[in-house]
């Protein structure tokens, strides 16, 4: 897997605090991702409701097939949508969503998700900035903090930042907010 860019991540984290800041939320709090979306007027549709897409189609990544399908950014010209499977747990669905929020801010090009023979076109570095930023969009620095220091189990402050334990534990690895909570307590 390729490296991020130096200073990518100091980048995701003032994406996450200035889309805060614009949606009147402080820099800890719990970010939704639906209200993101709509804040940066992109469409976000659920699975079992998009009219074009046959029901046993639906049923099928209801089911069998649920963990093969997350999200996808449909691009029409400058026009973007994103299609979800809402089937999956809501926690998957926040960190879907915020995965292709990314893909549109950062202006990732467009691609058809197919190369000849079926075999899937996939760009690692493209496909890591916007896992990156998505779960910075959901636990920035300051939320990983918060979320060490205001709860007293990481479960409730997954509960609360609507991801799952293993997103938060990266975030807060990543960020160092142990450390950092570690040096707060020691100044009081």
């Amino acid at each position: 897997m390729p490296n991020l860019r130096r200073g990518f991540r100091k980048e995701a984290d003032e994406y996450a605090v200035e889309f805060r800041k614009e949606l009147g939320l402080e820099e800890y709090e719990s970010l939704d991702p639906f209200v993101l979306a709509r804040h940066l007027d992109i469409p976000v549709h659920a699975l079992s409701k998009y009219p074009s897409i046959p029901d046993d189609t639906k049923q099928y990544f209801k089911e069998a097939g649920n963990s093969i399908f997350s999200a996808t950014t449909l691009v029409d010209g400058i026009y973007n949508e994103i299609l979800h499977n809402d089937f999956q747990h809501p926690n998957r669905q926040h960190s879907n969503i915020t995965h292709e929020l990314a893909h549109i801010i950062l202006c990732h090009p467009s691609r058809p998700p197919l190369l000849n023979g079926s075999c899937r076109n996939f760009d690692s570095l493209l496909e890591k900035e916007a896992s990156e930023l998505g779960s910075t969009l959901l636990v920035p620095r300051a939320a990983a903090l918060y979320a060490i220091e205001g709860f007293s189990e990481l479960l409730y402050a997954a509960e609360y930042y609507g991801v799952s334990q293993q997103l938060l534990r990266y975030r807060i690895r990543i960020t160092n907010a142990m450390e950092w909570a570690r040096n707060r307590r020691k100044r009081y």
